[in-house]
């Protein structure tokens, strides 16, 4: 696999690659589409989290007695996209099922200007994982993102 130094990285990520096309090109094919089970355990830990965050920002904005939800349009997107992983695992086996363009999916398919936030906040998780778990973690969201 390509070695984070080999790729372009963003100047305030030191362990994780830029998301480019000139990124992505360096990339083999099957570096392109791997999407290994611990990647896929991150992804959807990413996507519980973020759906949590979110609640957690309704419940605050109703306990300081806003007019309105402030984020529900985006949890109630996350939870469906939440949804769409789950439908993809093996109960049986514990196995991840869902494909790399499904992990796209739910963390860029958002109609609101919520797509580049949840995805500025997955370059950032990949990030520190790439700093204390796998270096693979340097490429996954330049590989997910460019697979949508």
């Amino acid at each position: 696999m390509q070695t984070i130094t080999q790729l372009t990285q963003h100047s305030y990520f030191k362990n994780c690659a830029e998301v480019t096309c000139e990124n992505f090109a360096l990339l083999t094919q099957q570096q392109q589409t791997q999407f290994t089970q611990a990647e896929k355990a991150f992804v959807l830990q990413f996507v519980v989290d973020t759906l949590q965050s979110l609640t957690l920002i309704n419940c605050e904005s109703e306990a300081e007695e806003e007019q309105y939800f402030v984020r529900l349009t985006d949890a109630l997107e996350v939870c469906d996209n939440l949804q769409m992983l789950y439908a993809n695992l093996d109960a049986d086996t514990a196995v991840y099922n869902f494909t790399i363009a499904q992990a796209a999916q739910a963390l860029c398919a958002y109609d609101t200007e919520y797509r580049e936030c949840i995805c500025e906040q997955f370059e950032d998780a990949c990030n520190e994982a790439a700093e204390v778990a796998n270096a693979n973690f340097a490429t996954l969201a330049l590989r997910v993102m460019y697979n949508y």
